[in-house]
């Protein structure tokens, strides 16, 4: 709090925590006690109902290693949970805190140094491109670039002062934060929300397009813009983080949910298109953020493999970065509550001034490795800009001269024309029971890939009862469902020496020779081609996250592709009817009496009519008499 000098000062012994949150006109000052944690679970939650009413109980920096706990793959340093346990919380104006804040310059012992040169980046960005994506490990990856530097003459005033600095310039952010456990100070401007809890409530931001705004008039701004909003590159990216973190809404929101958007969200010198989604559950906070760990927009997709990926290609531990913080309180009903957004755009600093700063942009099949290099040079620039510039203030924002713009508006809303319904609506309120499948069981076999719960989602709502089975943890000797669903997921369905193909083969032999009712989808497709006899070939350019105007059978349907291979029509198999490209002979879709196989993602929102298409095979398969 402010002295009587005005000045706000600070124990460099006692951990406090500065938080301006979603541009709030106050600046939350947190103080307490920190203590450094192993497991999510060790984080104290109090719960009941406070005399005080709503109030916080923990904030916590997550070191990206903690997605352990998941199960997944990773580079872990020891980096432990910074937890403060707060005593005191304090709201102060931001014009109360700017004043109270100090003015120091902020000098560094020398320059940025990378853990590797822009040439050994690009190479690396090439491979993931190539040697990743090009062979069917995933739809996008984050790799970021590591950055290291000094400040002269590190302190807690320093800190305060870099704060001041950043709390001036930025805009738009979600938080903007200073948090310091006693020992090392976590310093940014994060324009993501992770994942946010609230009365039961669940919303997540994923955050994908950037473009920068360059200097000029209104009118160029506007064409910029246009522009930006038209670059199928910017756009398919968002759709393809959406479809991600709708996979973990799926996961987290039995009760239902929707998409809200696309948005619009201005920082200092960017322009962002975001997504809301938004969700029940009745899960906890701790459980919610745990299974929500990491998002897309840090990892890439499927979330599993990136892991892999990532742990392939970065050889150093991420620390802090990519993570989250996680503001953990109560209501005034003693519910819950729960604010994390994702830690990007932040400094990790020691107390001897050590910096390590991290950037990254989002890698697609047609990302161009020299482009990639070039933007994560300007985002860690512009990241060591917003400290440094002492007195500087903000520049005006622009967006809000256009709020009424009707070119852009159109422009927004024409990206959800093609998008699924389903996952536009509030499912709360919409009666999707089909009463011919009410009842009916369906395992689904996940292969590394979380569309499964996206697929779950939308037959639980259909009514069927679904239970989902890791690939390797299948029985078929158990399995006594009505339907079986043959998942997607990562790999080379043609490789001989991979576990997960050789069970999946297994799996598809059992199925076709006790004539079982059932699907296979992306990667199940593949294996069902392989196991029809016909051949499953590496596309000649991925079709990862690429939605295109099918034939299907006999009507024209818009799908959305996540695959590097396909099976390939030759000539006609007794009993099954193709669904196929009359160009190149990509198989599309299949299905006969009593088994069906789609290569497109129908639980994804690139389907336009996802929900039908699912409805309609399964009414073929489950309900028709020749089945």
């Amino acid at each position: 709090m402010p002295n009587s000098n005005n000045q706000l000062n600070f124990d460099s012994n006692k951990p406090f925590v500065l938080i301006r949150r979603k541009e709030e006109p106050d600046v939350l000052v947190l103080t307490g006690t920190a203590r450094a944690l192993e497991k999510l679970d060790d984080i104290p939650r109090p719960g009941g109902i406070d005399k005080r009413g709503e109030v916080f109980d923990t904030i916590s920096a997550i070191p990206f290693a903690q997605i352990k706990e998941r199960g997944f793959r990773v580079r872990d340093d020891g980096a432990k949970i910074l937890c403060l346990q707060i005593e005191k919380e304090t709201r102060v104006p931001l014009k109360v805190i700017l004043a109270g804040l100090p003015d120091e310059s902020v000098e560094f012992d020398g320059g940025i140094t990378h853990d590797y040169s822009e040439t050994e980046y690009e190479a690396i960005i090439k491979n993931v491109i190539e040697k990743e994506i090009g062979n069917g490990e995933g739809a996008n990856f984050v790799i970021p670039r590591l950055g290291r530097a000094k400040i002269k003459n590190m302190s807690v005033v320093k800190a305060l002062a870099m704060y001041k600095n950043l709390l001036r310039q930025e805009k738009g952010s979600y938080w903007s934060f200073l948090f310091y456990d006693g020992e090392r100070y976590l310093l940014g401007a994060t324009p993501e929300r992770h994942i946010s809890i609230r009365e039961g409530r669940v919303k997540m931001n994923p955050i994908s397009g950037t473009m920068r705004k360059a200097a000029g008039d209104p009118g160029e701004f506007k064409n910029d813009l246009m522009a930006f909003l038209r670059n199928e590159k910017e756009i398919n990216e968002l759709f393809m983080v959406v479809d991600e973190e709708l996979k973990m809404m799926a996961k987290l929101c039995s009760q239902g949910g929707m998409i809200i958007g696309p948005l619009l969200k201005e920082m200092a010198n960017l322009i962002h298109t975001e997504y809301l989604l938004s969700g029940k559950s009745q899960l906890d906070a701790i459980t919610l953020l745990r299974d929500s760990m990491f998002a897309a927009t840090v990892t890439g997709s499927p979330v599993e493999n990136a892991c892999n990926i990532i742990y392939k290609y970065e050889p150093q531990a991420r620390r802090y970065y990519g993570s989250a913080i996680a503001l953990l309180g109560r209501d005034a009903s003693g519910r819950e509550t729960l604010d994390s957004p994702i830690l990007i755009r932040c400094f990790e600093i020691g107390q001897d001034g050590q910096v390590l700063m991290a950037a990254g942009s989002t890698l697609v099949r047609d990302s161009i490795p020299a482009d990639e290099v070039e933007e994560t040079k300007i985002k860690l620039k512009g990241l060591l800009g917003t400290i440094q510039k002492s007195g500087a203030a903000a520049k005006a924002s622009l967006l809000p001269a256009l709020d009424n713009d009707e070119e852009i508006q159109e422009l927004l809303q024409q990206r959800n024309q093609s998008l699924s319904k389903f996952w536009f609506f509030n499912q709360e309120n919409e009666n999707t029971l089909v009463p011919e499948l009410a009842g009916k069981t369906v395992t689904i076999i996940e292969n590394e890939d979380d569309f499964v719960f996206m697929a779950k989602h939308i037959l639980a709502r259909m009514g069927l009862v679904v239970n989902l089975v890791r690939y390797n943890d299948y029985d078929e000797t158990a399995d006594r469902s009505d339907l079986v669903i043959v998942g997607p997921g990562p790999g080379n369905p043609n490789d001989a020496d991979s576990a997960k193909m050789k069970k999946l083969n297994s799996i598809m032999a059992d199925l076709l020779a006790k004539q079982r009712k059932f699907l296979g989808i992306c990667l199940g497709h593949q294996v069902l081609c392989r196991a029809l006899g016909l051949a499953v070939v590496k596309k000649d350019e991925p079709f990862q996250g690429v939605p295109a105007v099918i034939d299907y059978f006999g009507r024209p349907e818009l799908v959305g592709f996540y695959n590097t291979f396909t099976g390939k029509y030759a000539a006609p198999v007794a009993g099954v009817e193709f669904a196929f490209d009359k160009y190149n002979g990509d198989i599309n879709a299949l299905r006969a009496a009593r088994f069906a196989g789609f290569q497109f993602h129908p639980e994804s929102i690139l389907t336009q009519h996802g929900h039908d298409i699912l409805k309609e095979i399964l009414l073929h398969l489950l309900c028709s008499k020749e089945s």
